[in-house]
């Protein structure tokens, strides 16, 4: 095969990958986690390393935790990365807890890199071994977040992103707030 005919196969199998790993179609409600399901718990350290998170004291001491799930590997993840900056942005101030876990284990540098120059300043978690991701039952290389109340309840998931994230994101965290928000 001619070396540029090889270059476009390679290049539609990549679209193709990544598009089946943006997709959450094959998985069903039963494997995931749920509103009004007790969140899991975890303790990880900074994306620097330099401290650990302990989601009970967390979850515990904040109105509203916001766990998001993401990767690289995914254009529409990263695009939703940045909205999910904006309203970290409005509320982190509010008693409201945001922490990103990012699935590219394996490239830290990168991940760091990419959020310095997004200007991310959500702080990010290590989760090296998966515990967390899969005690979330998120899909490796796909978008997800959860939100979770003062009593570790989770009032909020999303298995992919809604087109207004925002606006959704900003409405969960809202009910969360003491009388309805501080807006």
């Amino acid at each position: 095969m001619p070396e540029r005919t090889l270059k476009t196969l390679f290049l539609l199998i990549l679209v193709a990958v990544v598009a089946l790993s943006c997709s959450q179609s094959g998985k069903t409600s039963a494997d995931r986690v749920a509103r009004g399901d007790e969140a899991p718990t975890f303790i990880l350290p900074t994306l620097d390393g330099k401290e650990e998170v302990v989601a009970a004291k967390v979850i515990h001491n904040a109105h509203a935790t916001v766990l998001i799930f993401w990767s690289m590997a995914c254009p529409s993840c990263t695009e939703a990365l940045v909205t999910c900056q904006q309203v970290y942005e409005e509320y982190a101030d509010q008693g409201t807890a945001f922490f990103g876990i990012n699935f590219d284990i394996e490239n830290t540098q990168g991940v760091r890199a990419f959020l310095k120059g997004e200007n991310i300043t959500i702080p990010h978690l290590w989760d090296r071994g998966q515990r967390t991701t899969k005690a979330y039952k998120t899909l490796d290389y796909t978008f997800s977040y959860f939100v979770i109340d003062r009593q570790g309840i989770i009032v909020d998931v999303q298995y992919d992103h809604p087109p207004n994230l925002a606006e959704e994101l900003s409405k969960t965290i809202e009910k969360t707030l003491p009388r309805g928000g501080n807006k």
